[in-house]
Protein backbone atom coordinates (compact mmCIF):
# COMPACT_ATOMS: atom_id res chain seq x y z
CA UNK A 1 0.00 0.00 0.00
CA UNK A 2 1.22 3.72 -0.91
CA UNK A 3 0.63 6.09 1.31
CA UNK A 4 1.00 9.52 1.18
CA UNK A 5 4.30 11.65 2.57
CA UNK A 6 4.04 13.35 5.68
CA UNK A 7 4.73 17.10 4.86
CA UNK A 8 4.08 18.67 8.79
CA UNK A 9 3.54 17.43 11.99
CA UNK A 10 2.01 19.51 15.10
CA UNK A 11 2.49 18.44 18.64
CA UNK A 12 -0.39 19.13 20.99
CA UNK A 13 -0.59 19.12 24.54
CA UNK A 14 -3.25 15.92 25.36
CA UNK A 15 0.29 13.60 23.03
CA UNK A 16 -1.83 13.95 20.12
CA UNK A 17 0.16 14.53 16.94
CA UNK A 18 -1.31 16.43 14.21
CA UNK A 19 -0.19 15.26 10.65
CA UNK A 20 -0.27 17.10 7.30
CA UNK A 21 -0.20 14.59 4.23
CA UNK A 22 1.17 15.90 0.73
CA UNK A 23 -2.06 14.60 -0.97
CA UNK A 24 -3.95 17.65 1.75
CA UNK A 25 -5.14 14.81 3.79
CA UNK A 26 -5.03 16.22 7.34
CA UNK A 27 -5.47 13.08 9.67
CA UNK A 28 -4.67 12.95 14.05
CA UNK A 29 -2.80 10.59 15.91
CA UNK A 30 -2.82 9.85 19.90
CA UNK A 31 0.27 9.08 20.98
CA UNK A 32 -0.23 8.55 24.37
CA UNK A 33 0.13 4.45 24.31
CA UNK A 34 3.98 4.95 22.69
CA UNK A 35 4.62 6.30 25.86
CA UNK A 36 4.62 3.15 27.95
CA UNK A 37 7.94 1.83 25.70
CA UNK A 38 11.12 2.48 27.31
CA UNK A 39 12.06 4.26 23.72
CA UNK A 40 9.40 6.56 23.67
CA UNK A 41 9.50 7.25 27.78
CA UNK A 42 11.37 11.03 27.70
CA UNK A 43 8.71 12.35 25.61
CA UNK A 44 6.55 12.52 28.30
CA UNK A 45 8.28 15.22 28.77
CA UNK A 46 5.84 17.73 26.80
CA UNK A 47 8.50 20.37 25.85
CA UNK A 48 10.49 17.36 24.22
CA UNK A 49 7.29 15.96 22.59
CA UNK A 50 6.53 19.33 20.87
CA UNK A 51 9.96 19.49 19.36
CA UNK A 52 8.88 17.15 16.25
CA UNK A 53 9.56 17.57 13.16
CA UNK A 54 9.87 16.23 9.67
CA UNK A 55 12.24 15.62 7.02
CA UNK A 56 11.89 13.58 4.29
CA UNK A 57 8.16 12.34 5.45
CA UNK A 58 9.61 10.81 8.30
CA UNK A 59 8.66 12.19 12.00
CA UNK A 60 11.65 12.59 14.78
CA UNK A 61 12.23 14.33 17.95
CA UNK A 62 15.28 16.18 18.78
CA UNK A 63 15.95 13.42 21.52
CA UNK A 64 16.37 11.02 18.77
CA UNK A 65 12.94 9.12 18.72
CA UNK A 66 11.81 8.50 14.99
CA UNK A 67 8.21 6.70 14.50
CA UNK A 68 7.54 4.68 11.46
CA UNK A 69 5.73 6.84 8.62
CA UNK A 70 3.61 4.03 7.95
CA UNK A 71 2.47 3.01 11.32
CA UNK A 72 1.95 6.86 11.75
CA UNK A 73 -0.67 6.74 8.87
CA UNK A 74 -2.45 3.42 9.06
CA UNK A 75 -2.88 3.72 12.91
CA UNK A 76 -4.07 8.12 12.34
CA UNK A 77 -7.65 9.30 12.34
CA UNK A 78 -8.89 10.89 9.49
CA UNK A 79 -12.02 12.19 11.86
CA UNK A 80 -13.01 15.74 11.92
CA UNK A 81 -9.97 17.67 13.79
Amino acid sequence: MDIPRLVSATALDDYILLLEYDNGESRSYDFKPNLSHPFYRQLENMKLFKTVYVTDGEIGWVSGQDFCPHTLYLRSSSEEL
